[in-house]
């Protein structure tokens, strides 16, 4: 390398494997005598007679100052810049590695001692020391490093004006220590997941969950991070003795997941344990301080390094709410193999009284499950025994075999709005007992079993809940089979037992085979589809007069096309393909007269998309449409030149009719015009971090919308967030509007360390407030505090408004009620603030 004199460097390692003498290294060469022919060209060489004489052929060299060299050649990048070696490296505990030492002198006996002093580095793969002296015993890899120590391995730094250590083993202590430690843990907040909705029956007030709550990561929103964080922690020790790697016991010590220079808050014991290989701290005599206040001691204490839940006592949360009153939780958290777990929660209401829960939750290779259980003995208010579980379990028995349990109860039909605070559980009226069995014996095969039944609520008596039908049992076989003679083959085959206290009941089957002819070319794609349709009733409790056996048969056909154009585009300085997507749908299905046929769990279905394409504009098996009509639609979509992702879509779409409806359901009109309402959908994004999403529903005939959803989320980072959406849903049946309102919602930082959240649901129809959030966080790097009030409307009863107040020390653990599952669920986009890939606490190393 030019440039860079490193013979004598490379003289010295030589020594350490080979026996051979080395004193030729020194930063100043003035103070290296030269040989006694060259005495007389530097004066100052004369004063250094006592000091170690050149070869007579060698000449003064000088050592490299700039003492930045990777040893391996790594690319690896650290945890958080700055802390630790620059290029940490995996090391292989079976190999051998060298050892630079650097200083202002270096003396010392081949094989058995070397001392260094001034400005002394060392450097061996994965480990850098700076010291004012050191003595390094070879056989044993063994340093002691005296004067402004410094130990810098991957992730680590220590600060100790005393340290002895055995590199290779990791063994050893160090004196008035000062310690930094970076590790990285698992983003469980930011992990990818789809928030599931389930929207209840239309008696509610609410569908409840925010319109822009999922919003694909595909659109370019910042709605996930690294699935792996850095997790800081620092202190001081009067001593540490290191154990090993990942091993370090501290006495008289401070712990804190505050950078070192800014601690407020930290763990303080007589005597504690850093395990970072079962990722657990223990500790002894342990005293929590906050702001130089102490909040809490244990005479023993543990805790996880790692962000994952360990046995023990979690730390407790509360709220206040008029429902219950003081509301406090003490959860208990039983690891009991690291795929069986149970959590314990007592908690304890003002106003009810003590309620016992318990979630234990496993995890195996042919079986998963969760049963969640909650019990109070006596409710104060009402006076009653009050309880609730949910029990889910799927297993895998093989060759083909599954089975799956999905079942639900609770004591009383007020037992969600006073026990819980979420929305959606207010509204939940039909709860599900349903066992499954599946068989699978080929990939074209499926069949199952199920029986299903429901537990429905009237928590409002002025609108009381219709029980459906429970399914006692229900079986089906499903099968698809493509390219059979360049046909595809499929088949639905069902029995259905329907059950009922108060109508009629009775055996539905149904077979549907049906055969299509795909024509699949790039930019165009023809399906010709032939089916019959064939379904008997063996009815029950049938009303006297009525048949108790019907039969319908019905052919049905259907023509698929779609045509596909694509050109290039630029949209603000981007390139983009715009595709146009004409698609013609042609049903014809014969008409049958269906009146007596009751209907079990036949409904007319929302008139979309994803309708609007199929066969039959009603839901189950007891109306089959009569049908000659043709929909046509366009999309346009603009994909991403380079990567091919889809970035907006704009879909319009009608259905014609070539003759009048005759098949109905109860209550239903039958059309009038000869082509349907017309059908428009936009998504995407709109302008940069700006995504939106609308859909349209236009009723020709009456002038009026039928459906119409608008939403607009604008987030240009983590933390950043701000959405507005508008829902209007009109009944066919009724023509009476069943949704009509606005929601509001966001999260925004106020400065650098303050943020606000909040949520403002309004329904028009029943001029009523659904649920106002309103909060503030403050984020201070290492700690955090929450503050959030909610206002929840009920079903039916008063209003329920909670408190909640939350600290939260980084990494460590949190006291109070805990907002982040009701923010998460309620703003979407919402982002934990001291956990953003862009918090000073993950980044920055000031």
């Amino acid at each position: 390398m030019t440039g860079f004199a490193r013979r004598p460097l490379a003289v010295f390692v030589c020594c350490m494997f080979a026996g051979m003498q080395v004193s030729h290294a020194a930063i100043d060469t003035a103070r290296l005598p030269l040989p006694a022919g060259e005495a007389g060209k530097s004066a100052s060489q004369e004063a250094s007679t006592a000091g170690l004489q050149l070869a007579a052929n060698d000449a003064p060299v000088r050592l490299r100052v700039e003492r930045k060299f990777n040893v391996l050649g790594k690319k690896k990048a650290p945890l958080v810049p700055g802390v630790g070696v620059e290029h940490p490296v995996e090391l292989n505990k079976d190999d051998s590695y060298p050892m630079f030492i650097v200083a202002d002198n270096i003396q010392g006996r081949a094989d058995e001692v070397t001392e260094a002093e001034g400005e002394v580095e060392v450097r061996k793969a994965g480990t850098l020391i700076f010291a004012d002296k050191l003595t390094h015993w070879p056989l044993e890899d063994e340093v002691e490093a005296t004067g402004n120590v410094r130990l810098l391995q991957e992730g680590t730094e220590v600060e100790t004006p005393h340290l002895r250590m055995k590199l290779t083993e990791q063994i050893g202590f160090a004196e008035q220590a000062d310690y930094y430690i970076v590790k990285d843990v698992a983003s469980k907040f930011y992990r990818q997941q789809q928030t599931v909705v389930t929207v209840s029956s239309s008696s509610s007030v609410s569908t409840g969950a925010p319109m822009m709550l999922n919003v694909p990561n595909s659109y370019g929103l910042p709605t996930t991070s690294p699935a792996r964080r850095p997790s800081e922690a620092s202190g001081h020790a009067e001593m540490v003795n290191f154990e090993g790697e990942n091993h370090i016991r501290m006495a008289d010590s401070t712990f804190s997941t505050c950078k070192p220079g800014q601690t407020d808050w930290y763990l303080q014991s007589s005597e504690m344990l850093l395990d970072y290989d079962r990722d657990v701290g223990e500790a002894k005599h342990a005293s929590l301080w906050f702001k130089g206040v102490p909040i809490f001691y244990a005479p023993a204490a543990s805790f996880a390094l790692n962000h994952q839940r360990k046995s023990g006592f979690l730390h407790p949360f509360f709220s206040t709410s008029t429902n219950n009153g003081f509301d406090i939780t003490t959860p208990y958290y039983w690891s009991i193999a690291p795929n069986y777990d149970l959590t314990l929660y007592p908690r304890y209401m003002a106003k009810r009284g003590l309620q016992l829960g318990a979630e234990v939750q496993y995890l195996d290779y042919n079986y998963r499950g969760m049963t969640r259980l909650e019990y109070m003995p006596n409710d104060e208010i009402e006076n009653a025994r009050r309880y609730a579980y949910n029990i889910q379990h799927q297993q895998n028995f093989g060759r083909g075999f599954s089975a799956s349990v999905n079942w639900n109860g609770v004591s009383d039909d007020n037992y969600w709005e006073d026990m819980s605070s979420r929305l959606l559980q207010t509204s939940q009226t039909q709860l599900p007992k349903q066992v499954v069995l599946n068989y699978s014996p080929t990939p074209w095969l499926q069949s199952n079993m199920q029986v299903l039944r429901y537990q429905t609520l009237q928590p409002d008596p002025n609108n009381p809940i219709t029980r459906p039908y429970f399914l006692e049992p229900q079986l089906n076989v499903i099968g698809f089979k493509p390219n059979v003679l360049k046909t595809d083959l499929s088949m639905i085959a069902q029995f259905s037992r329907f059950t009922h206290p108060d109508k009629v009941a009775g055996d539905r089957m149904v077979f549907y085979p049906q055969v299509s002819l795909p024509i699949v070319h790039p930019a165009f794609q023809i399906t010709p589809k032939l089916g019959v349709h064939m379904t008997k009733y063996a009815l029950d409790q049938q009303t006297i007069g009525e048949p108790t056996s019907l039969n319908r048969t019905l052919p049905t056909f259907t023509l698929d096309s779609t045509v596909i154009f694509e050109r290039e585009s630029n949209w603000l300085d981007t390139d983009y393909i715009q595709t146009l997507e004409p698609r013609l749908y042609y049903v014809n299905i014969p008409y049958k007269d269906q009146s007596k046929i009751p209907i079990f769990d036949s409904g007319l279905t929302d008139f979309n998309f994803a309708q609007i394409f199929s066969e039959n504009r009603y839901s189950g098996f007891d109306r089959v449409n009569d049908a000659n009509q043709l929909t046509a639609a366009v999309t346009t979509r603009f994909l991403d030149a380079s990567t091919g992702v889809e970035r907006f879509k704009a879909m319009l779409g009608q259905r014609y009719y070539f003759k009048p409806q005759r098949v109905t359901i109860p209550g239903e009109t039958t059309r009038a015009a000869d082509f349907s309402n017309l059908v428009a959908a936009v998504n995407g994004l709109i302008w940069p971090k700006t995504y939106a999403d609308a859909a349209w529903e236009y009723n020709y005939r009456d002038g009026t919308n039928e459906r119409l959803s608008l939403g607009m989320r604008f987030q240009p980072e983590l933390g950043k967030v701000l959405s507005a959406s508008y829902r209007y849903t009109r009944d066919p049946l009724t023509d009476k509007s069943t949704v009509d309102q606005f929601d509001i919602a966001g999260q925004w930082p106020l400065n650098g360390q303050w943020y606000a959240v909040g949520r403002y649901n309004w329904s028009m129809k029943d001029s009523q407030l659904l649920e106002a959030i309103g909060g503030l966080e403050y984020n201070a790097g290492c700690w955090s505090v929450r503050g959030v009030v909610q206002r929840l409307e009920a079903v039916s009863g008063s209003p329920n408004t909670t408190f909640y107040f939350q600290l939260e020390l980084n990494d460590f653990g949190s006291i109070g009620s805990n907002p982040l599952g009701l923010l998460r669920r309620s703003i979407p986009g919402y982002g934990k603030t001291n956990e953003l890939p862009n918090s000073g606490s993950l980044l920055s190393t000031q």
